[in-house]
């Protein structure tokens, strides 16, 4: 019961941080070398909840509680040594607590020591609670709670128990309570106690919970008494000692058997062959008390995972009283699955360990145990570096010593990740892929790790999927390596095989912050280049193992004699003289003694095998030899072995052998019956197959002879021969009947089954197309007949994988292919074209349709084909079930411009891209914010000054825009001011730096503020030209600047000096840098523009000089990289540092690679001053703003570069040119024609058109205004057309028919303009009253027939949107819908005459349009809403039952009455046109449209008279019955997709509605999809409740 006594007092963790730092410090460091003894504290312990070790996933928390005179360590120690507290040190290398979260708990019970206390049990008890409930990490948890006490720490155990069963507040905490352990706990107390408490009284001291424990004390009959009603609830295990505690010359038990255990029916007994002190502490692992404990502990984490309690989050509903249970399992699964969507990985790559594992044979690899440098690299001692390179000889068992190292972390509980490179298989030979698997298995076992990656993936931060600068900043250096996670492992196999393993040294270890918890062990052959590699990090960054010979003998010896058993040897003596010669050859290589014992089992008797002993080569290369020789000697099969060789060696990744199987049926014509044994019959030495079934290379070692020059076999392998042989069967499968398209058109995603080698056809074929004889004509005769029979189809199953990037894969090779064909063929054959137009399609299909295929593969055949250009390959492909077709449009080829917007209102001067937006700021003062995917308006904010800089901040709404005296940083979802800072003088750059914003000014100084602090400004930082004392910022202004934020770094470029460099970490100069002179000097002429390089891994800087020379330099190093004449005024970098893109003269815009200044990419458009470029965060697209335009770029060249070449053998891109013309007058207002004939369509320039319905053309244009005409209306009786223009003008004119000429402006009835400063935003006429109303946003306006304003009505300065509508039952009366009331009125005297309530929640919404049809007899009107003040996507679509607008209408008094209140709130009305009846509209469908408006981009119209018809938010046009809202669940047909550059440049899309036709203006030109609505596919989605109609009364 007591324990050993140590000196000294213990001080408790006083702080809630501490106790974090402490956990964090037990979880990074608990591999770590143990000290043999930490010192008098660390033996006692420290007192209160300590956290012993924590796994990233804890699912389990033990807490071990010490009793009298013990402590937190000290009770669980055998001795001082740490390796002895087993708690911390043995548990959390044992698999099967990997994640149980371990605590141990202090309290002062040392009655040895210290005065008097009145501290009891219930004292100790109730602290325990306590800290239980604080704790930062165990008590907002909801993992369940097992105890562990010995002594009297069981009772404290017990009491703080009872004592949250009896508390309300600790209830939730109470239910985690799952099992208590009881170790020598006296339950009844213990005589020992009494003799001690005698003892202290002797001496003039007492405590309290010394007289608790004696036999049937009070205190322990009130604990168990309590205990007793609750103990039901949880599990019980009592362990009691069996031997005699030896005190003196006295051997007394402490705690007899009776007392130690409760004689409940659910107490699980166990006796210990132990005493008092030794039953919690134990010499080695295994000493027996210890398994039987440890046995017992890993039971109950076995039973509470198969009961379920750790795969369970329970969430209370308190108003609903129920219970959700949500499995963590599940959720755990759901996000890996996100994740590996998100990181593009699959589980096959687990395949590769459980090979090796399966290969290693057991008592293997152990030697490795015994290298200081590799327990060094593991235990993470000090002088030891992270990184260890263990290299050898091929076929030394490098890989298999990689698996076992795995096995060995994993047995330790330690995080570890891996990757197996395989040159062979193209999907795991380059480092892109290597990192997103490290990256995905690091958050499997980290939940920091995958909450982060989850948040990326949530924030749409995207990567391309090969370039690994862009993932290792992205996932890592940006992501993983933020959080603080304990130490993590990788092993990375066989990095000599990997394509591009150079930036895994440059950008990675030689830049990896030490004081990241991560270690890295890498395999590899010892290549001249990897040795260099290294050494390039310094040996103070790496540590280098070679196997010996010497090392792997002891293993070699074991695979030996295992399979010498199965050798015909006449004795164990020659079988051990048989393994002694074998060893003597196989010089440390593992393939070579496997193949000759191979060979040995063939043999049939002992001259035989010594014969094969005897003729064996020593060495690889002539072993390998000697198989061919043998194969050749075969007299038949050597033609199939001839193939086999050639899939298995030049295969872009290993097939299945079922996939083997329909790649031999097309490239030998034969179907192979048992394909398995005659693959080892006939290569069974150089060709295995391993567990799962794939075609494998005994070794790369294998590959590389067969590939040799000098091999002059006939199983010698030529890459070009095997590439084209490989690319005739697949394009033979892909050309043939299992691929042709559908006959007849189809929708939805209908997977064809198609045989096993299809995927892998579809996939690669063009990868071995481009590595194929160019002079092979059949070659070329299959790639044309597959382009012009099968491609769709391919296509759709490209799709089909939710991976379009095969397409531009394809492309690219494509046009590899064409590169190497060009020397030998016309360029201007038609096979040759056909080629060629597939490449550049194949990519525009990818970036344009990319959302359409993946939401629809089959979308292609007849859907996507009519929206390409009329010049594409693509749109010429025939297909006979295509019947959608679109007219209109004149564009031929393929538009590297997305989009060009026209500002009305100001010079564009300032320009910047966000994660989901894109920003322009105008000289008028205003921003327009831009979508990113579609190019559509979002919103207008009003700076109040030129705008002159503009910038977002990364991951958040914030956006700060700048002028010459103000800066406003403004939350752009909800459109408000956040921050309005004052800018000093002349502002040139603008930056955010975590919370900082930081503006730099022409006056040399940097200014910031903390917008974390409520905006506060900071000290003014200047900066200098010099290493001078900076007292005064420079007198000299810069003329260009760049700040970068990663760099932490300041250029600054001054007239008639070199370039300043700042670091901005210690504000301090850094030096200068600039263009090199002839004569080593370094230039003083003026620069026009400087760009860091955005990556953080990449330390350049491209400058742009006033004489035209563009420079590449290396700033910190000062030196001069590259430079010619390009004359670029203007530069901007895409934000993964792989472009750089500069504005040139006379509207030139060049894309260069910014690593070399590569002229990739050059465009040239209108002759304006270009003044400022960015790219989008993706890197797909850039922007740049000239004069009054911003124009949108996608080259096809981002998309292609966008692809790593899937070979070593880079080929160099070639430069890319193009050109736009200029935007023609944009079309800005349409007007159907009532009977379908015609489309009036207003434009930019004032006119106002007409076009021809039937083809899109334009017939004639039939009168002008001097502004952009803004909306059109018709009056059918009179067929009068009226319009107004940006500057309020109105035009009436009328418009006639005749046989000869068609529709003409007859004459024009009237020409006036609304002078009231503001715009109008509708017109709404009425023939039978002969008026109409204009209204803008602030006013209403009623006017006659003849132009005259007859009255008008100001709102108040917040007026809500309003909207005008015509009664349905009256043609004398017309409605104002304004928020959630309707009011009609009169038209003859604009009185209002009755208002309708209508009972919807429109709270931050603004109503966007209306419309109305007849549903029988009555009328109803469909209100479509958008966000207030904000997008004008819809947010949200109420049906009204026009029944409540009747005139006749009327309610009881008493709902007349409760209306009226909200109708009376109303201002702005004159008190004489208040309301006089009010009503309560009737809402129809709410739940089936509430649902239904989360799909809902744009409302385009209805047909039919009920069916509306609106696109969709992933552009699709769609269309549902309004009548047909009847169920709980909506379903509503897609038909087919829009391209998003159609809607591009507007807030509102411009379109009508015809009965077979949609109408959308594209620039100047009118496209008119026809038969589109004849394509459907059903989309169901739930409502949330069944109710169909919802009132606003009690009727």
């Amino acid at each position: 019961m007591h324990e050993n006594i140590s000196i000294g007092r213990f001080r408790r963790k006083n702080t809630d941080l501490s106790t974090t730092s402490t956990l964090l410090t037990s979880s990074t460091s608990i591999f770590t070398q143990p000290n043999t003894d930490d010192g008098v504290i660390g033996i006692k312990g420290p007192l209160g909840l300590n956290a012993l070790y924590s796994p990233s996933e804890p699912l389990i928390d033990f807490v071990f509680v010490h009793g009298l005179g013990g402590g937190s360590r000290k009770t669980w120690s055998k001795t001082s040594s740490v390796t002895h507290y087993w708690p911390q040190y043995w548990l959390p290398k044992d698999p099967d607590f990997k994640n149980v979260r371990v605590h141990s708990y202090g309290y002062d019970s040392d009655w040895a020591k210290g005065k008097d206390n009145c501290l009891n049990i219930h004292h100790f008890g109730k602290s325990l609670l306590g800290e239980l409930n604080t704790s930062p990490s165990l008590g907002s948890a909801d993992t369940p709670i097992v105890l562990i006490g010995h002594s009297m720490g069981g009772l404290v155990i017990k009491k703080a128990y009872v004592l949250a069963r009896n508390d309300a507040a600790y209830e939730t905490l109470a239910k985690r309570f799952h099992t208590i352990y009881f170790l020598a706990t006296p339950h009844r107390g213990s005589d020992s106690a009494k003799l001690l408490n005698n003892i202290l009284h002797f001496a003039y001291s007492s405590r309290a919970y010394v007289t608790d424990l004696e036999r049937s004390s009070g205190a322990i009959q009130s604990i168990n008494d309590e205990f007793r009603h609750f103990s039901a609830d949880i599990d019980l295990w009592s362990f009691y000692e069996t031997q005699k505690l030896d005190i003196g010359v006295f051997g007394v038990l402490i705690v007899d058997p009776e007392s130690a255990t409760l004689g409940y029916r659910e107490e699980k007994q166990m006796p210990m062959n132990a005493d008092h002190r030794s039953i919690c502490k134990f010499e080695t692992p295994t000493d027996p008390n210890y398994i039987t404990l440890r046995n017992s502990l890993a039971s109950t984490v076995s039973s509470i995972s198969k009961l379920g309690m750790v795969l369970y989050i329970v969430y209370v509903d308190l108003t609903k009283d129920f219970t959700v249970l949500k499995s963590k399992e599940k959720l755990w699964r759901s996000q890996v699955q996100e994740l590996e969507r998100y990181l593009g990985v699959t589980d096959e790559l687990e395949d590769d360990l459980v090979t090796v594992e399966d290969i290693r044979m057991s008592g293997t690899c152990q030697w490795l145990s015994t290298k200081n440098s590799y327990l060094k690299w593991k235990d993470g001692a000090p002088d030891a570096p992270s990184v260890l390179w263990i290299n050898g000889n091929p076929a030394a068992g490098k890989s298999i010593l990689a698996g076992y190292i795995i096995s060995q972390l994993r047995k330790e509980n330690a995080d570890c990740s891996y990757f197996f490179f395989k040159y062979g298989d193209k999907s795991k030979s380059r480092l892109g892929i290597c990192l997103r698997s490290l990256a995905f298995q690091m958050a499997c076992k980290n939940v920091k790790v995958r909450e982060t990656l989850l948040e990326m993936q949530k924030e749409e931060i995207s990567f391309d999927s090969d370039n690994e600068r862009t993932i290792w900043r992205k996932l890592f250096l940006s992501g993983i390596f933020q959080t603080r996670s304990p130490t993590h492992y990788w092993i990375i196999d066989g990095l000599d095989e990997c394509v591009n393993f150079t930036s895994f040294f440059d950008l990675m270890l030689a830049k990896l912050d030490q004081s990241i918890p991560l270690r890295i062990l890498i395999t590899s052959r010892e290549t001249s280049e990897l040795q260099k590699q290294f050494l390039s990090l310094g040996t103070h960054r790496f540590h280098s193992e070679r196997i010996s010979t010497t090392d792997t003998h002891p293993d070699i010896k074991l695979l030996v004699e295992a399979k010498a058993k199965s050798l015909v040897v006449k004795d164990d003596e020659g079988r051990a003289a048989l393994v002694e010669k074998v060893l003597a050859k196989s010089k440390g290589s593992f393939l070579w003694t496997v193949l000759v014992l191979n060979e040995l089992l063939d043999s049939h008797g002992e001259e035989e095998i010594n014969q094969v002993l005897e003729d064996v080569p020593r060495d690889m290369e002539p072993l390998y030899q000697r198989t061919l020789e043998t194969m050749s000697q075969a007299i038949r099969g050597k033609k199939l072995a001839k193939a086999i060789l050639t899939w298995a060696t030049c295969a872009v990744r290993p097939l299945t052998t079922k996939e083997l199987y329909g790649a031999l049926k097309e490239d030998v014509k034969d179907n192979i019956i048992n394909l398995e044994d005659s693959i080892l019959n006939l290569c069974g030495q150089l060709v295995t197959i391993d567990k799962f079934s794939k075609i494998q290379m005994v070794h790369e070692t294998a590959r590389e002879f067969l590939l040799g020059d000098g091999l002059t076999s006939e199983f010698a392998i030529n890459r070009t021969e095997a590439h084209t042989r490989i690319a005739r069967a697949c394009l033979t499968y892909l050309a043939g009947e299992e691929m042709r398209p559908p006959r007849t058109s189809r929708r939805g995603s209908v997977m064809t089954k198609r045989a096993e080698f299809s995927l892998y056809a579809c996939a690669s074929f063009s990868y071995h197309l481009s590595k194929a004889d160019p002079l092979s004509n059949d070659i070329m005769a299959l790639v044309n007949k597959f382009l012009r029979l099968n491609v769709l189809s391919w296509i759709e199953a490209v799709a089909q994988t939710q991976n379009l990037i095969s397409l531009i894969r394809t492309a690219k090779h494509l046009k590899t292919y064409l590169n190497s064909c060009a020397t030998e063929r016309s360029p201007l054959g038609k096979e040759m074209q056909t080629i060629r137009g597939w490449a550049t399609d194949l990519i525009r299909i990818a970036a344009k349709f990319a959302g359409a295929l993946l939401k629809s593969p089959s979308a292609i055949y007849s859907l996507i084909l009519p929206f390409c250009p009329t010049g594409s390959m693509v749109y010429r492909t025939a297909y006979l079930g295509r019947k959608l077709s679109v007219v209109g449009l004149s564009n031929t080829q393929w538009d590297d411009r997305l989009s060009c917007i026209d500002f009305h209102h100001g010079q564009a001067s300032a320009l910047c891209h966000g994660d989901e937006f894109f920003a322009v700021g105008l000289t008028a003062g205003i921003v327009a914010l831009y979508h990113v995917t579609s190019c559509q308006e979002y919103k207008v904010l009003n700076h109040g000054e030129a705008v002159k800089l503009l910038q977002f901040k990364s991951k958040t709404h914030l956006m700060a825009s700048c002028g010459m005296k103000t800066i406003r940083v403004w939350d752009i979802r909800s459109g408000e001011v956040l921050y309005t800072l004052q800018t000093g003088q002349r502002p040139i750059a603008l930056a955010f730096d975590r919370n900082l914003l930081l503006v730099a000014s022409y006056k040399n100084y940097l200014t910031s503020w903390d917008l974390d602090n409520d905006g506060v400004q900071l000290n003014v930082r200047p900066w200098n030209e010099s290493a001078e004392p900076v007292n005064m910022p420079s007198r000299r202004m810069p003329c260009a600047i760049s700040m970068s934020v990663s760099h932490k770094m300041l250029a600054v470029a001054y007239s008639g000096q070199p370039i300043t460099l700042w670091d901005l970490e210690t504000d301090a100069y850094y030096g200068s840098c600039g263009k090199k002179l002839p004569s080593g000097e370094t230039s003083t002429h003026v620069v026009t523009a400087l760009v860091f390089n955005p990556n953080p891994g990449i330390g350049l800087l491209v400058v742009s000089y006033l004489d035209g020379e563009l420079t590449l330099l290396d700033p910190f190093d000062d030196q001069d990289l590259e430079s010619f004449r390009a004359d670029c005024h203007t530069l901007a970098a895409s934000p993964d540092g792989r472009l750089l893109a500069g504005g040139a003269g006379l509207g030139i815009i060049q894309i260069y690679e910014f690593d070399t200044l590569k002229l990739l990419y050059r465009v040239k458009s209108a002759n304006f001053f270009i003044k400022q470029l960015a790219f989008s965060r993706d890197n797909l697209h850039f922007v740049d703003i000239r004069g009054s335009q911003c124009n949108v770029w996608e080259p096809a060249v981002l998309l292609r570069d966008l692809v790593g070449d899937d070979s070593s053998e880079c080929t160099s891109a070639s430069l890319v040119e193009a050109s736009a013309s200029d935007t023609r007058v944009k079309i800005s207002a349409m007007l159907l024609h009532p009977k379908g004939e015609v489309v009036y369509c207003g434009k930019a320039d004032g006119s106002v058109s007409l076009y021809d319905l039937r083809n899109g053309a334009q017939l004639r244009t039939l009168y002008r205004h001097k502004s952009l005409v803004r909306i059109l209306t018709w009056c059918p009786q009179s067929n009068v057309i009226i319009s107004v223009d940006a500057s309020n003008g109105i035009f009436a004119w009328k418009v006639t028919k005749s046989q000869k000429e068609g529709w003409t402006a007859k004459s024009l009835l009237f020409q006036a303009r609304l002078d009231c400063g503001r715009s109008i935003v509708q017109i709404l006429p009425s023939e039978a009253a002969g008026k109409f109303i204009l209204s803008t946003r602030e006013s209403d306006h009623l006017w006659s027939i003849s132009g005259h304003q007859e009255d008008e009505r100001i709102y108040s300065s917040s007026p809500m949107t309003r909207k005008w509508i015509l009664h349905q039952q009256s043609l004398l009366h017309v409605i104002c819908i304004e928020g959630t009331t309707a009011r009609i009125y009169a038209w003859s005297n604009w009185s209002e005459v009755a208002s309708v309530l209508l009972t919807s929640n429109m709270k931050e919404l603004q109503l966007k349009s209306t419309a109305g049809y007849m549903s029988g007899r009555e009328g109803r009107f469909l209100l479509e809403l958008s966000e207030l003040n904000g997008s004008a996507e819809t947010r949200d679509l109420h049906l009204l039952d026009t029944v409540s607008f009747r005139l006749e209408n009327n309610l009881c008094e008493e709902a007349r009455s409760e209306a009226a209140k909200a109708t009376n709130d109303s201002e702005g009305i004159p008190e004489r046109k208040k309301s006089t009846a009010t009503v309560c509209s009737i809402m129809l469908f709410k739940p089936q449209l509430s649902a239904l408006a989360h799909c809902v981009a744009h409302v385009l119209g209805l047909v039919d008279t009920y069916k509306l018809v609106f696109l969709d938010t992933d552009s699709w046009v769609c269309s549902v019955d309004l009548e047909g809202l009847t169920a709980k669940s909506v379903t509503y047909s897609r038909h087919f997709f829009v391209p998003y550059d159609w809607l591009s440049g507007t807030r509102d899309v411009i379109c009508a509605v015809s009965q077979r036709e949609i109408l959308f203006a594209r620039n100047d030109e009118l496209a008119i999809v026809k038969g589109g609505l004849e394509f459907a596919e059903k989309v169901s989605l739930e409502a949330e409740t069944a109710e169909t109609r919802t009132t606003g009364s009690d009727e």
